[in-house]
């Protein structure tokens, strides 16, 4: 395979894969995106290891499973003496840069890469990361998005009260292109991780109204569903509604709520997309476009109301399912791949295409063969976890398996998909025994890896400060937005 010289990975927070024009969402406005998808290969079924923030994250840099590197949950982390990506291309050599928000822990740790800019997420606004500060040197503050008038009614899906420019998407596209034009002469490793579309799905005032009028799709099922699926499910709505970050209840959902948080997801999207126009934009008048291997993914999906539920933390489609969009040497332009794939096989794809060393606790597959020959089917069927459940999926069907010996099963060819939980169904026997075993076979794969140590962190002082503090305020009546 062609070594890149550079490798960017560039990825979102929270966006499901039918969110762009290459999967189907023809009205999107992403025309960097587009040209991406048309330089390079579109893949069909990349799916998150763990439709979880941290999780997902810690299993890109460990290139280990969850139940492996010890983080299966947020508030989670891995132990420090865990080998990562930075690492190995930093002693061999590389710039290393991690820009935007990471979820690292704690949040400020570099997690070995050289370069650090922190933007850690909307909600967090207790920390002072470099956001916080570049908004406090122009004067503004970050507050709880509960401030802001209409929160509570629109369930979150709210107006910047900042302008584009000061938004943490647009800093972090800023921070980008700075960090580019003073590369040296030597390769580079840089990941670029955005906030959005991660909620409150909060666009600014000039793209709010984007897709107020465009063809954007219904959810899939209602909370009807839930009498039939696990318990796990049922404790999401409540999860949130007593979470003093969020402040939401989403019981409340409805068609036209629905509706309005999909518009402002949407916009978020074309927001990353201009901030993706601009790093693109820095690569070539660096010249460094060309020798590039540009990654595009997202670390999980979103419910968006799908099934009822808000936001991840289940192995539904829409949370299990993200774009990936590949281009540069080596890779083929303007195809497809339908083989399954996940970020353990980038951790893996970044090593292999930079000449690197591949360690032996590293659990992703080779998958460098489909950059040249995308129509390969290198995997048959793709596995996730949760804390407290697994999953295998092939492209017929999905299998979940819970600690508590609940359980669904899925015929993904059903229309509407995943609505009935087949599970405890006779019919579907044989189709569940098989998964099973493959479920089976992949668990116990894992006892033959490494492990490094990993788990349960504290709350870090400063949020259970401002908890406590956002106590206080909602017994004030502070908040307008409630």
């Amino acid at each position: 395979m062609k070594e890149a010289h550079n490798i960017l990975f560039i990825t979102t927070d929270q966006q499901r894969q039918d969110s762009l024009p290459c999967y189907g969402a023809h009205f999107m406005h992403t025309p960097n995106l587009n040209k991406l998808a048309d330089e390079g290969i579109v893949f069909d079924n990349c799916i998150s290891v763990s439709p979880v923030c941290q999780p997902a994250r810690a299993s890109f840099i460990t290139g280990q499973y969850p139940y492996v590197n010890g983080v299966s949950d947020n508030f989670q982390w891995i132990s420090p003496q865990t080998p990562v990506i930075s690492d190995i291309f930093r002693e061999a050599g590389w710039q290393t840069a991690a820009i935007g928000k990471m979820h690292f822990h704690p949040w400020n740790n570099p997690q070995g890469f050289e370069y650090r800019v922190i933007a850690e997420d909307k909600r967090h606004f207790f920390l002072l990361d470099d956001w916080t500060l570049f908004l406090e040197r122009r004067g503004l503050k970050r507050e709880h998005p509960a401030t802001i008038k209409g929160y509570r009614e629109s369930l979150g899906a709210i107006v910047s009260p900042l302008p584009e420019d000061y938004h943490i998407d647009s800093f972090i596209g800023e921070e980008a292109v700075k960090w580019i034009e003073q590369l040296e002469d030597r390769p580079f490793f840089g990941w670029i991780s955005f906030n959005s579309p991660h909620d409150p799905y909060d666009p600014p005032e000039n793209l709010a109204d984007l897709y107020k009028n465009a063809p954007i799709t219904a959810p899939t099922g209602d909370r009807e569903e839930l009498s039939s699926k696990p318990a796990y499910q049922q404790e999401i709505i409540p999860f949130f509604r007593d979470n003093l970050l969020y402040l939401t209840d989403y019981s409340y959902m409805d068609r036209e709520k629905i509706r309005r948080m999909r518009e402002y997801y949407l916009a978020t999207i074309t927001l990353v997309d201009r901030q993706i126009g601009r790093i693109l934009d820095a690569l070539e008048r660096k010249g460094l476009k060309e020798t590039t291997l540009i990654v595009f993914s997202s670390d999980h999906g979103d419910h968006l109301g799908d099934h009822g539920l808000p936001f991840k933390s289940t192995f539904y489609e829409s949370a299990l399912k993200v774009p990936l969009l590949i281009s540069g040497p080596g890779v083929s332009r303007g195809e497809r791949s339908s083989s399954f794939i996940d970020w353990l096989d980038l951790h893996v794809l970044f090593l292999k295409t930079a000449g690197l060393n591949i360690p032996e606790h590293i659990q992703g597959k080779d998958v460098s063969p489909l950059l040249e020959s995308p129509s390969l089917r290198l995997r048959e069927e793709a596995f996730g976890e949760l804390a407290g459940a697994v999953m295998v999926t092939t492209e017929r069907y999905k299998l979940v398996l819970c600690e508590n010996g609940e359980g669904e099963l899925y015929d993904l060819k059903e229309n509407p998909p995943e609505v009935f939980n087949h599970f405890d169904d006779p019919l579907y026997g044989d189709v569940k025994e098989g998964l099973r075993e493959k479920l089976l076979r992949h668990l116990l794969a894992h006892g033959r890896v490494k492990r490094f140590g990993g788990g349960s962190f504290e709350s870090p002082p400063e949020r259970k400060a401002v908890l406590e503090e956002i106590k206080r305020k909602i017994e004030r009546g502070d908040y307008p937005g409630l």
